[in-house]
């Protein structure tokens, strides 16, 4: 018989942090550096999904000279269709989102995942917030820098549920316009009795492979809340498109192999006849997001701010005494990675910290060897992979909020 073990009261057992020893490092670096974040779409995860064959559909279409242009342009749209419910439609179910502390209210199907992804979103800003507000030099400024490739509204809806101040680039109030010089605004909070002022924590959102906020008109890139997308969700629901989605993920369950592009278009190739595209095609190319293919862009507008929001990236990069957090984003888009990379190399005062979900990291590790680099031969760059499953949830728990309680007690000490 084993011998009786003691109860012991939850509260008294201490989970061991892995990154306990790197606190005070990171406490170090935040407290006095111009921070950054690089976010991709592994944040937005479980809720938002990813289709994670899209790229290598899209190029394989565009290269088979065989097939109609009809028929092309029916796969075409039946891609996009898919991208679009996996990666879009949901934001509809994000802003009408109700989270409270004791209650939430959601009519999603998946009310579960999006409420666990709205709360680690919650805590990340409302730690990040209070970082700032605790920056105990007077040399940096209280902003930080949320440089994202996600199209969701996960940052804006958590945002302004918690009341932050934040620039998204947008100016306005009947027709709010974006552009880049309302970026970088500081604000500061005078009181009403003495006069004393004091700067408010900012973020800065950029959201590099555009938003489905966003329309164009003429040449200009507005505000336009969900409108767009609404608008091809409901032109979506009457198109008779393949349903890419469930033919990769019956060949997953089926052989444990890819869907091909061949596969894809032996599907289309049983529609007759083809039906026609055009309302969706029309409805979905006004949304001003990047789309997953090689040539990544529609018009010069949107090239253009694609291309400015890099070249601000790659200016707080070279500034010195910077960190930059890269979470939820496996380097896969080259362009990004060569500016990352191209700064870590120049800037010795800058400092990386990539945080992957596997411990073996191995997406990462393959799309850096895309370009012969090895994190071995980089002193200011560090792998952060202490756990599987290192989600958004668990970069809160093991990282951000040690940092915080950390920053609180040196402060309460020096009381």
């Amino acid at each position: 018989m084993s011998p009786i073990r003691p109860q012991l009261d939850p509260e008294e057992i201490k989970i061991e942090n892995p990154l306990e020893k790197k606190i005070e490092t990171f406490k170090n670096i935040i407290q006095d550096c111009n921070i950054s974040f690089l976010i991709g779409s592994g944040l937005s995860v479980p809720f938002m999904g990813t289709l994670g064959g899209i790229e290598t559909w899209l190029t394989g279409l565009e290269e088979n000279k065989e097939i109609s242009n009809e028929l092309k342009q029916y796969i075409k749209a039946s891609l996009y269709k898919s991208y679009f419910d996996v990666a879009m439609k949901d934001n509809i179910d994000i802003l009408d989102f109700i989270f409270g502390e004791d209650s939430c209210w959601s009519l999603s199907s998946k009310s579960s995942e999006l409420k666990q992804t709205y709360k680690a979103y919650k805590d990340f800003l409302r730690i990040i917030n209070q970082v700032l507000y605790e920056r105990r030099s007077n040399t940096v400024n209280k902003q930080v820098n949320l440089f994202t490739t996600n199209i969701d509204v996960f940052f804006e809806k958590v945002i302004e549920d918690l009341d932050l101040q934040f620039n998204d680039g947008f100016n306005g109030v009947f027709r709010k316009q974006f552009h880049l010089s309302n970026f970088k605004k500081s604000f500061y909070q005078k009181s009403l009795h003495y006069d004393n002022i004091a700067e408010i924590p900012v973020f800065n959102l950029l959201k590099i492979h555009g938003s489905v906020t966003w329309r164009l008109e003429n040449t200009n890139i507005e505000f336009a809340g969900l409108d767009v997308l609404k608008k091809v969700i409901k032109v979506a629901g009457t198109s008779d498109l393949i349903d890419i989605v469930s033919l990769s993920t019956k060949k997953w369950d089926d052989t444990k192999t890819d869907l091909t592009i061949e596969e894809i278009i032996e599907e289309a190739t049983k529609k007759a006849p083809i039906p026609s595209t055009a309302e969706f095609i029309e409805a979905y190319e006004k949304l001003q997001v990047v789309n997953p293919t090689k040539d990544k862009f529609r018009d010069t507008t949107f090239n253009k701010t694609y291309y400015e929001m890099l070249r601000l990236y790659a200016n707080e990069l070279e500034k010195e005494n910077s960190v930059l957090f890269v979470m939820g984003f496996s380097m896969a888009d080259e362009h990004i990675r060569d500016i990352t990379f191209r700064a870590i190399k120049s800037n010795p005062t800058l400092k990386v910290f990539i945080c992957s979900y596997t411990e073996q990291a191995k997406d990462i590790k393959q799309n850096l060897q895309n370009d012969r680099i090895d994190l071995k031969d980089f002193h200011n760059v560090e792998l952060l992979n202490p756990t599987d499953k290192f989600d958004l949830q668990k970069m809160n728990e093991l990282l951000f909020n040690p940092l915080l309680e950390s920053i609180l007690l040196r402060k309460n000490f020096e009381k």
